[in-house]
């Protein structure tokens, strides 16, 4: 997989995964978050995955943890791995993710 599927992937779990707040508030919390972070995009996720769960939880607070694993279960999913309810925060799985993108290239 190329970098850049995985960034536009990691973009869209983010975005199918805050899809239970609604539109309105998933789109003020991304750019939102983009402006905090002079994102231009929100595949740039990738090199801030820490940043951002850290985000979702001062907005959150622990409603966070709920939204996060939404994320994780759809990035497992858009990349048709077996997802396993395990305790691994988004950073966690970014970093995996990323991992296996590097040794399959």
């Amino acid at each position: 997989m190329e970098y850049s599927t995985l960034r536009r992937v990691v973009k869209n779990s983010i975005e199918e995964g805050l899809s239970v707040i609604g539109d309105g508030p998933k789109n003020a919390i991304i750019t939102h978050f983009l402006k905090r972070y002079r994102l231009r995009s929100l595949e740039d996720v990738v090199g801030y995955s820490k940043e951002f769960e850290e985000f979702l939880k001062l907005v959150f607070g622990a409603g966070a943890m709920y939204l996060l694993k939404a994320i994780v279960k759809k990035l497992f999913e858009n990349l048709d791995l077996d997802y396993i309810p395990v305790e691994m925060s988004f950073s966690e799985a970014v970093s995996e993710v990323r991992k296996m993108v590097k040794t399959v290239s």
